[in-house]
């Protein structure tokens, strides 16, 4: 963005005025008169000159050829800051879906956690069933290999969690350890419903930034394609110029004839060193022939305009594509966490049955296992669900160009 902010000055600064101040010094072996052109009654003469100037030359009119260079340029820096806000939304995303990584291995460990307990207050009542000689000592030995797994992948779950962490901090670009996540369970309320597919696609034409940089920068080629035009037609400037001449033992127009014919007896004065001038005048520059440096330019920058006007219609083709995904993975996400949520339920009226057939006596330890993984297995899925959920949200706001720091999503 700064080097197009530069950019826009430089074009700029072609509509504005210029001053330049040049010097001039230089020694001879014969006398040299100056200034060039003037009366001989200013003209000097001298072996040794100098010359200084200020000249202030600023455009009249060149059929807008620097006036749309101007634009283009402009158009191309207000492309870069759009770019600036979707990388910024972009940012907002990875941090969000690192964000939700990290809970959702939280949930995963407490679900874990709970499942664990439950085995655990199983294998005490096993333990005295066994005693009561109304279970063999195998089943208690199945419940502790059952906890050892849980043990094992709280383990996995858990480098897991701290790789998301590490992901998100780097995203973030924090140094060091990461504060406590703010953290609370997953909503167990029912999905809201999406907008209209058709609807959220005309949202995404009209906010995505990047479609909206890409329609900048059409608008800039097509501005340079017709400026490079213009630089077969005339341009008109204003000049205006002072210069001071000088000379070191100068000597006056009289006196140099006296001295080349001193018979004549010219009377030899004073002379002033330095003689000033000024001059202001128009000038009007029509190009004939640059050996097809132009038309070159003008093939280069039709062949920009047409690749921009390409690239524009392939990021809107991305951004509808990027939507009716996001679309439908919500849908799907959705529809996923409703069936996790039934299933849930179920596995836990299962769960609950077979423990009370093993009190007794009508059913044996691996049914009740059975059971118990079946829960964490669909509370588990329920949670991944919640995350897709989560995550398929974000994704539709991004895709449309919605996504901000306070959305829903951000706010698990």
């Amino acid at each position: 963005k700064t080097k197009r902010q530069g950019n826009v000055t430089t074009a700029r600064s072609a509509l504005l005025p210029e001053l330049d101040v040049a010097g001039d010094f230089g020694r001879s072996r014969l006398q040299h008169g100056y200034p060039g052109g003037a009366p001989l009654s200013v003209s000097r003469f001298a072996q040794t000159t100098y010359s200084g100037s200020a000249d202030l030359h600023m455009l009249g009119w060149d059929f807008q050829k620097s006036s749309l260079e101007l634009s283009a340029t402009r158009e191309r820096l207000s492309a870069a800051k759009i770019l600036t806000d979707r990388s910024r939304q972009e940012l907002i995303f990875q941090v969000a879906q690192f964000y939700l990584d990290a809970l959702t291995y939280q949930d995963l460990l407490h679900s874990s956690a709970l499942t664990r307990r439950s085995l655990s207050s199983l294998l005490d009542r096993t333990n005295e069933l066994v005693k009561a000689g109304r279970a063999v000592p195998v089943d208690a030995f199945k419940i502790q290999t059952q906890i050892a797994q849980i043990d094992s992948d709280s383990a996995t779950l858990e480098a897991e969690r701290q790789a998301a962490l590490s992901s998100l901090a780097a995203t973030m670009g924090y140094e060091g350890q990461l504060p406590s996540l703010a953290y609370s369970p997953a909503s167990e309320a029912a999905p809201t419903a999406t907008a209209d597919q058709q609807q959220l696609l005309q949202t995404a034409l009209r906010q995505r930034p990047d479609l909206k940089a890409a329609i900048f920068e059409t608008k800039s080629a097509g501005e340079l394609e017709r400026a490079a035009r213009r630089a077969y037609w005339p341009r008109i400037d204003f000049r205006a110029t002072a210069i001071q001449y000088g000379g070191q033992n100068s000597v006056g127009f009289s006196t140099l004839i006296g001295q080349m014919l001193p018979s004549l007896n010219v009377p030899s004065g004073s002379t002033s060193g330095a003689v000033n001038d000024w001059t202001v005048g128009v000038h009007i520059g029509v190009p004939l022939f640059d050996s097809g440096r132009r038309s070159g330019q003008i093939k280069a920058a039709a062949a920009q305009a047409e690749q921009a006007r390409l690239a524009q219609s392939t990021t809107s083709l991305n951004v509808a594509r990027e939507v009716r995904t996001s679309y439908a993975e919500m849908q799907s996400a959705q529809a996923r966490v409703k069936a996790m949520r039934e299933a849930v339920v179920q596995s836990q009226e299962i769960l609950k049955n077979e423990k009370t057939k093993y009190e007794v006596g009508r059913t044996v330890i691996n049914f009740v296992l059975e059971a118990e993984a079946g829960v964490l297995n669909s509370q588990s899925l329920l949670l991944q669900a919640q995350q897709s959920e989560a995550i398929a949200s974000l994704a539709l706001e991004l895709a449309t160009g919605q996504i901000q720091v306070d959305s829903p999503g951000m706010n698990p």
